[in-house]
């Protein structure tokens, strides 16, 4: 696990909510494990990557995001790991949206990690 970044001015919170093709829905966790593991464990700027699945239709998956800065968002989609997930997955997904948030309390710092 790397040491992770503080959050800047210019740090990134969103909700990427994505549709996943039925069919698909087993290859694409897989491939979902793997990178928001490989992010937070690699990646300094990576603070949060915390995916659900809604309970009604796991086909539904939401992913809070929070990057340190612009730059580590930059750095994230241009990684090996990210830029394999969503080469691999492109296919698997029906529609995506990114909706970037702002937090209600801004002092309250969300970070996640991977126990092994």
């Amino acid at each position: 696990m790397c040491d992770k970044l503080p959050m800047q001015s210019d740090g990134l919170v969103r909700l990427s909510k994505i549709k996943v093709n039925p069919e698909y829905i087993d290859e694409y966790m897989k491939y979902a494990v793997e990178v928001g593991t490989a992010s937070l464990e690699t990646e300094p700027g990576v603070l949060t990557m915390y995916a659900v699945a809604d309970k009604e239709n796991p086909c539904n998956i939401t992913i809070l995001e929070t990057y340190a800065s612009q730059e580590a968002y930059k750095s994230h989609i241009a990684s090996e790991h990210f830029q394999k997930y969503k080469q691999s997955t492109l296919h698997m997904v029906d529609s995506l949206m990114l909706d970037d948030v702002t937090p209600l309390n801004p002092d309250n710092i969300i970070t996640n990690t991977i126990r092994k």
